[in-house]
C-alpha cells in the first residue's frame, strides 16, 4: 500500500465524516430485494435503515469535453434505491445499491478520530468482502468495480480558527474570497470549488468550502464546510481487490496531503498538527 511521507495529527481534529467508496458496473438480476436481504445478514449491529433514492455513476474521464463534469446524466425507468443502514451507535453507515457500496465514520460527540489505515480501511474491506460473498451466495455476478472514491468533510467552527467572515482566509494559504468588504458591500457566505487532477491522469482531487451551519438540533453552530474527494478509475489490469486497494490508498493520500497543504500555518497550529506517522 502506497503511503505518504508524513501525516497529519490532529489533537483537535475537524474530521467529521469519511467515506469509502467503490463504483460497480450494474450486476445483472441484483434487485431492491436482494439489498434488503443483504441488511438482514448484516445481523443486529445494524438495526437502521433508510431507503433514499441512489447516486448517479461518476466518471473521472480525461481528454474529453464531458470530463469536465464528471457525472454522467441517466434516464432510466430502474425502480432500484440506495439503502443506507446504520449501527447502533450511529457512527457508522453502509451505503449500497446496485452500481455502488460505501462506507462511512460520522462523528458523534467528542469520539476519537478513528485512523484511516488501522480502522476505516479495515471496516470498508470487511463490508466490501461481506458483500461480494453475499452476491456468489445468491447465485448473482460478481461486482466489478470502475470507480474508488474517497471524501472526508472537516468542520471549521466559528470562534476557532475564525470568528468573522473578515477571517475566511486565516484557516487556508490561498484566498477563500476577492475580498471581506467592497464598494459598501460585505461579505456574508461563500461558497467555493477547486478541483485538482491527481497526475498522470490518475484520478481529481475536488475541493469545496461553504459556510453554513452544522448541527442537528438548535442552536445550529455556524461553520466553514470543507469537502474534499478524490477519485479515479479503478486499474484495470489488475484484479478487482489490487485495483481498489490501490485506488483507495491513493485516494487518501492525495487528500491527506491536500488538506495539509491548502491549510495555513496558523491552522496547523491550532489543531495541534504534527509530522509524526500516525496517519489520518
Amino acid at each position: 500500500m502506497s503511503r505518504a511521507t508524513e501525516r497529519v495529527s490532529f489533537h483537535r481534529p475537524p474530521v467529521v465524516e469519511t467515506v469509502l467508496g467503490v463504483q460497480f458496473d450494474p450486476v445483472r438480476g441484483l434487485t431492491n430485494a436482494h439489498l434488503g436481504a443483504f441488511w438482514a445478514s448484516l445481523g443486529g449491529g445494524w438495526p437502521r435503515v433508510t431507503d433514499v433514492p441512489p447516486l448517479g455513476d461518476q466518471f473521472e474521464q480525461f481528454g474529453t469535453p464531458s470530463a469536465w463534469s464528471g457525472m454522467r446524466l441517466q434516464v432510466s425507468q430502474d425502480p432500484s434505491s440506495r439503502l443506507q443502514i446504520r449501527n447502533e451507535a450511529g457512527d457508522r453507515m453502509i451505503q449500497v445499491q446496485n452500481r455502488r457500496l460505501h462506507y462511512n465514520w460520522v462523528r458523534q460527540g467528542v469520539a476519537k478520530y478513528p485512523r484511516y489505515e488501522e480502522t476505516i480501511r479495515p471496516e470498508f474491506d470487511e463490508m466490501w468482502k461481506r458483500f461480494v460473498a453475499f452476491l456468489r451466495d445468491r447465485g448473482l455476478d460478481a461486482p466489478v468495480p470502475n470507480q474508488w472514491e474517497v471524501t472526508y468533510v472537516n468542520h471549521f467552527p466559528r470562534n476557532t480558527v475564525w470568528s468573522a467572515p473578515s477571517d475566511w482566509s486565516k484557516p487556508f494559504k490561498g484566498a477563500l474570497a476577492p475580498l471581506a468588504d467592497m464598494n459598501g458591500t460585505v461579505l456574508a457566505s461563500v461558497r467555493a470549488y477547486w478541483r485538482y487532477e491527481i497526475q498522470p491522469q490518475r484520478g481529481r482531487l475536488h475541493v469545496e468550502v461553504t459556510h453554513g451551519f452544522v448541527g442537528n438540533e438548535p442552536p445550529k453552530n455556524e461553520a466553514l464546510i470543507v469537502k474534499l474527494t478524490a477519485r479515479g478509475p479503478v486499474n484495470k489490469e489488475r484484479d478487482a481487490d489490487t485495483g481498489i486497494d490501490e485506488g483507495l490508498n491513493l485516494g487518501h493520500d492525495t487528500i491527506v496531503q491536500g488538506f495539509r497543504d491548502m491549510t495555513s500555518d496558523e491552522a496547523h497550529e491550532y489543531w495541534g498538527y504534527g509530522n509524526e506517522r500516525s496517519g489520518a
